[in-house]
């Protein structure tokens, strides 16, 4: 795994958030503007798969969710989405969230049921240059389609 930056831990809540964090998560997305719209911050809480604290104060930095859906096949996956704060992001975080998650989903993945790949759309056009791509592939993600406006549709499967 990467090595965090030293003042950051991510904590694996997938299942298990508290209510306290899950009151902590919303007030942040709707401080930070991620979500403007409280009904939707409270919904999306409980796909929360990991959240980047400051180590020593506990503060929410970021958050990765995972919404759990079904294809055309029936069969589960998970959707990715992750928001780091601004002024606390660093190189490396992202990558932190996403390796946590990946290795959090991965323990599920021989569950009925459970999700067999993650998706991710690229909202960021700076994840399309050759470096984020490289970054992405080396966390197991391939590039599979394009969305109706025009996001790359990234894949991550789970198991073998």
């Amino acid at each position: 795994m990467t090595s965090i930056t030293p003042p950051y831990q991510v904590q694996w809540v997938f299942g298990h958030l508290t209510e306290a964090l899950r009151r902590q998560i919303v007030a942040f997305w709707l401080q930070e503007g991620a979500l403007p719209n409280p009904d939707e911050a409270w919904r999306r809480s409980f796909e929360v798969a990991c959240v980047l604290q400051a180590k020593e104060t506990g503060e929410i930095a970021g958050i990765c969710t995972v919404a759990i859906a079904l294809d055309d096949q029936a069969r589960s996956y998970g959707f990715v989405r992750i928001f780091v704060r601004p002024r606390d992001r660093r190189m490396g975080l992202n990558v932190q969230l996403m390796e946590r998650m990946i290795a959090g989903f991965m323990a599920f993945a021989r569950e009925p049921g459970a999700p067999q790949r993650l998706l991710a759309t690229v909202e960021n056009r700076k994840l399309e240059r050759r470096g984020a791509q490289r970054i992405l592939t080396q966390l197991g993600f391939a590039h599979v389609g394009v969305a109706p406006n025009g996001e790359w549709i990234m894949q991550r499967t789970l198991v073998a």
